[in-house]
């Protein structure tokens, strides 16, 4: 219930700052806040921008060389819930979600996909993290 009335709350903010940026911008709305690149410009630069987006923070990173995009890479929430190990040897948000959950059924290990859906991922449903090499399909 809480994390929906944030996501609600959210957007009211959201709506506010974008009421603010439009009246800013109708005080000269003929003054240049547009300034289209000059194609003929080589221009080497990186970039990045994150956000907290729906399902947690969102990431993306731009390297640009010699004018053009050289580099682009997004990280989503999901990419982040489901990393392995960090680069300090800490195990993902997921991973610490289900190290030492008891099993009662090695076969179909359901309660694996219960956790990792209580986590709200983006990534399909069939996708799973299986404690053996083998294919199973987890009830519901």
């Amino acid at each position: 219930m809480l994390r929906q009335f944030s996501r609600l709350r959210r957007i009211g903010y959201s709506l506010m700052q974008m009421k603010q940026l439009v009246d800013a911008l109708s005080e000269d709305i003929n003054g240049e806040f547009f300034l289209p690149p000059n194609p003929q410009d080589e221009v080497d630069g990186k970039g990045f921008g994150m956000i907290q987006a729906a399902r947690g923070g969102l990431g993306h990173w731009i390297s640009i060389k010699d004018g053009v995009i050289d580099r682009y890479q997004i990280i989503t929430p999901t990419a982040w819930n489901a990393s392995p190990r960090d680069s300090d040897g800490q195990h993902g948000h997921w991973e610490q979600s289900v190290i030492g959950l008891p099993i009662e059924d090695i076969e179909n290990p359901r309660m694996i996909g219960h956790v990792i859906r209580s986590h709200d991922p983006c990534l399909v449903c069939t996708v799973h993290m299986l404690p053996t090499g083998k294919k199973l399909r987890f009830g519901v």
